[in-house]
């Protein structure tokens, strides 16, 4: 059984401290750090900087 996609926002901070936010759809919240990683160079090169995923309304 698969679960539908669900939109979910993950914020994150550069090393200069802007604050950022990437909007996506996964099926939770692992699957999208992973799609966040796969779809941003910072990110993916700090995957550290992930301040927090949350359930978009």
């Amino acid at each position: 059984m698969s679960s539908a996609a669900q939109p979910f926002v993950v914020h994150y901070k550069k090393n200069d401290g802007s604050r950022h936010t990437l909007q996506l759809h996964a099926t939770n919240r692992k699957e999208a750090r992973i799609i966040a990683m796969e779809t941003n160079a910072y990110v993916r090169r700090y995957p550290t900087s992930v301040n927090s995923i949350l359930h978009a309304a």
